[in-house]
């Protein structure tokens, strides 16, 4: 007997099955279990550390600057801030005040911030980077 396979496209992911049409016809009497293993494999291997729901984070109101300095020093000089905070989450409090700038400008800003003395920053070995208000 030869070889037998089916392809299935979910979204931009696809699989694969081959056997013996007899094996892949048996599958098929499963399909709907089939597809839905594979589609929460895939959503699994995709998502990776969970994400806290935006809605459930609140973010401190800041007064609109067209200055990515400004903005990163006026968040993390608000109760907020005195926890020290990850790249991402400053952008998100920026994004949440209708503040917007490219990560790799706002890693430019925090370097120098930091070098010029005004922010520390701390290696967390999961979150990354760490940043809060130098207060020495």
């Amino acid at each position: 007997m030869g070889d037998f396979q089916v392809r299935i496209r979910l979204g931009d992911k696809e699989v694969e099955i081959r056997g013996t049409r007899e094996e892949v016809l048996e599958t098929f009497d499963n399909v709907d279990h089939l597809v839905e293993r594979v589609r929460e494999a895939l959503d699994t291997a995709e998502k990776g550390e969970p994400e806290p729901p935006k809605e459930a984070t609140h973010y401190p109101k800041i007064k609109y600057t067209d200055k990515c300095s400004e903005a990163v020093l006026a968040l993390l000089e608000t109760p907020w801030g005195n926890t020290p905070r990850s790249i991402r989450e400053l952008r998100e409090a920026m994004e949440a005040n209708a503040i917007f700038f490219p990560k790799t400008t706002m890693s430019g800003v925090l370097v120098w911030l930091t070098k010029r003395g005004d922010l520390r920053r701390l290696k967390d070995p999961k979150r990354g980077y760490l940043y809060s208000l130098n207060t020495e």
